[in-house]
């Protein structure tokens, strides 16, 4: 049971409408490195991309981090992006505190600098809180963005199980 209620919830999502109209491809962040780059060196260039959007300064955020890690020792064949932004103003996210959390809690996957606007528009919806996870296809386009501290199988699930094209449940996402 409790396992259909967050499908639903994720599936939910799915169907909803986007409150910006652009193009996560087109969009361009600002890396731990502090250089500018475009999410399109990873979205849609043949893989599946998995974008946490977080923060360290968000306990649940911070908690999913193994699950994460976890992931990708698992599917390593899934890029995973992370884009941090301030909590709890969902603000820009701070280069120092990232870094600082990051020397101490190595991540090994692409991190980003955002604020509200710039999150809602790499998820192309409006971000309503943190931790969520959004799901895009080899091709760039998303196919699920899930609120909340997630399972890791319910995303290989998610990816394993998508039928391109067919998929019923995620008519009308685009």
């Amino acid at each position: 049971m409790r396992n259909l209620i967050k499908s639903i919830a994720l599936f939910a999502l799915i169907g909803s409408s986007a409150v910006t109209n652009a193009d996560a491809l087109d969009m361009q962040l600002v890396n731990l490195s502090g250089d500018t780059e475009p999410l399109s060196n990873y979205l849609g260039q043949g893989d599946w991309v998995v974008v946490n959007v977080w923060s360290p300064s968000c306990s649940a955020c911070v908690l999913e981090l193994p699950r994460l890690k976890k992931f990708m020792q698992r599917n390593p064949e899934v890029a995973v992006l992370g884009i941090t932004l301030d909590f709890p103003s969902f603000g820009y996210g701070d280069m120092n505190i990232l870094r600082d959390f990051v020397s101490r809690n190595p991540l090994n996957y692409p991190l980003f600098l955002a604020d509200h606007d710039q999150a809602s528009e790499a998820i192309g919806r409006h971000l309503v809180g943190i931790p969520l996870i959004a799901i895009y296809r080899p091709d760039g386009k998303p196919v699920a963005r899930w609120p909340g501290v997630i399972e890791i199988d319910e995303i290989e699930k998610l990816i394993s199980n998508y039928k391109e094209d067919t998929d019923p449940l995620s008519a009308g996402f685009e």
